[in-house]
């Protein structure tokens, strides 16, 4: 009897090892059996080396693009850092401008003239009608 069951478990263990080596090399995805299911012709290859290709050339664009756009900010930059100079002169002109003594008789002579060219509605005495 015990002669029966170890002949059983051998012949169910390489019934199992039988399987697994059929389905292995049975399924396997470049063979020529019912079990392939990819074709050697290279279809899926060239659609894959083409997107592939698309891909890279767009990685490369952003790449452009990307160093375009740093370009651009350092341009940007060093152009702000001009103009806030030039903001200092201009500011130093009109203090200057400010700063020098105006003619008293000016002064009187433009008050003056806002005064009489306007009436009491805020209109200039040229725009009445």
């Amino acid at each position: 009897m015990r002669e029966k069951i170890i002949t059983f478990i051998k012949l169910f263990f390489a019934c199992c090892v039988l399987h697994w080596v059929i389905l292995f090399f049975g399924g396997c995805a470049t063979g020529r059996g019912t079990g392939a299911v990819v074709s050697d012709l290279g279809n899926g290859t060239a659609e894959y080396r083409a997107i592939q290709g698309e891909i890279r050339s767009g990685e490369t664009e952003l790449a452009i693009t990307g160093t375009k756009i740093e370009a651009g900010l350092g341009e940007l930059e060093r152009s702000i850092s001009g103009s806030q100079g030039a903001e200092q002169e201009i500011r130093d002109i009109i203090q200057q401008v400010r700063a020098r003594p105006v003619d008293p008789d000016l002064i009187e002579e433009w008050k003056n003239r806002q005064t009489e060219g306007r009436s009491g509605n805020g209109e200039t005495e040229d725009n009445k009608s």
